[in-house]
């Protein structure tokens, strides 16, 4: 049975090429590349709709500090110039400390502003991104289907040849394989090196020996692939 599931191992290693081959085609990453773009498209938008509404908040409340300072600047200018000298020179000084909060005033307005000047060209970049991506997604997947398709004559004669194995094969062996067939590392199936998993080199003990005499094929505890002992 080991010589079969060799046998079987050798041929899967010829449709394994070919899922390899598709995988790492330009097609499969750009379709794969555009599929992951747009999965973060919706929450891109909202993180940046969430700053503007933010940016927008601020500037709002900004806007109406800024009113009050006129409303304030206003009302100082309605005094009459010809009030006496204490009365002047509070106006003096309240006029400076106006005068630069409309300073500091006009710096937060304009940073804020540029602010959100960026985050709209974010959003415009996101937007032309987004449609590039939708494009290049389907364009990619038809291109990936057409490559999968001309590999389905070598797909379909290499699994005929591996059902025809199987037949040879006991069940529980060949759902063990095929489960780890799942996984990307590729051979599953290793014969024992002295008293060492020839894939991951672990050494196996007294009791996993005996056991692996017994069974005959059985997992490596350490790196999980099949191992046997040949006879």
């Amino acid at each position: 049975m080991i010589d079969k599931l060799l046998k079987y191992q050798q041929i899967d290693a010829d449709l394994k090429a070919i899922e390899t081959e598709l995988r790492q085609s330009d097609e499969f990453k750009k379709y794969a590349s555009a599929v992951k773009f747009l999965k973060t498209v919706a929450e891109s938008k909202a993180q940046i709709e969430s700053k503007a509404g933010a940016l927008m908040g601020a500037m709002a409340a900004l806007e109406e500090k800024l009113g009050k300072l006129n409303e304030e600047k206003a009302e100082f200018a309605a005094w009459d110039e010809g009030a006496d000298e204490a009365t002047l020179a509070y106006l003096k000084k309240k006029s400076n400390e106006l005068a630069k909060q409309f300073s500091a005033l006009e710096g937060e307005i304009s940073k804020l502003s540029q602010d959100m000047t960026e985050l709209y060209a974010q959003y415009k970049k996101l937007m032309t991104n987004t449609k590039s991506m939708l494009a290049q997604q389907e364009e990619s997947k038809k291109a990936y289907e057409d490559l999968t398709k001309s590999k389905d004559d070598q797909k379909k004669k290499i699994k005929k040849q591996l059902d025809a194995l199987a037949k040879d094969i006991s069940p529980e062996i060949m759902q063990k394989y095929l489960e780890k067939r799942k996984d990307p590392k590729f051979p599953i199936v290793y014969e024992l090196s002295g008293r060492h998993c020839s894939a991951c080199g672990t050494e196996l003990s007294q009791l996993e020996l005996a056991n692996l005499k017994a069974v005959k094929i059985a997992e490596c505890e350490n790196c999980r692939r099949l191992i046997f002992i040949k006879e």
